[in-house]
């Protein structure tokens, strides 16, 4: 298995992503559409949080491992909690579209940030970081 690919900003993530898109496997528009829905609930807040404990406890230890390694491994199949899964023949392009859009608005975006449905409440810069290692997995599942 390559070394997993260590993108921790969302410039280099749309860098990374406009980079690949012409050449984009099926499941590229999916995944970064996927990806836009969770930076957008970062704004709009997660419409099933975990239990308590895991936002409490579990949730930070790993936001924090993450943070650490530079990093995530995660089930990319999974839809975000309680969020319509993305249609899975969106185009490369469609997907990317919504990526730029998502990733647009969360850096205008002044107000107060919602609670991660995991990891409990994060920074802006926390945040950044974190959706663009989620991104940057999906990118090394579809890559490989």
């Amino acid at each position: 298995m390559p070394a997993p690919r260590q993108i921790s900003t969302f410039d280099a993530l749309l860098t990374e992503a406009r980079a690949v898109v012409a050449e984009a496997p099926n499941g590229f528009g999916w995944a970064m559409a996927h990806c836009a829905q969770s930076i957008d609930c970062s704004i709009d807040g997660f419409p099933k949080p975990a239990a308590w404990p895991v936002r409490a406890f579990i949730g930070p230890m790993v936001l924090k491992k993450f943070l650490k390694q530079g990093f995530m491994r995660h089930d990319t199949k999974a839809p975000v909690p309680g969020v319509a899964s993305p249609d899975q023949n969106l185009s490369a392009a469609e997907g990317l579209a919504k990526l730029e859009a998502a990733i647009a608005r969360f850096k205008s975006h002044s107000g107060p940030l919602a609670p991660h449905f995991a990891y409990g409440q994060v920074s802006k810069a926390a945040y950044e970081a974190v959706h663009a290692m989620h991104a940057a997995n999906h990118l090394d599942t579809l890559f490989v």
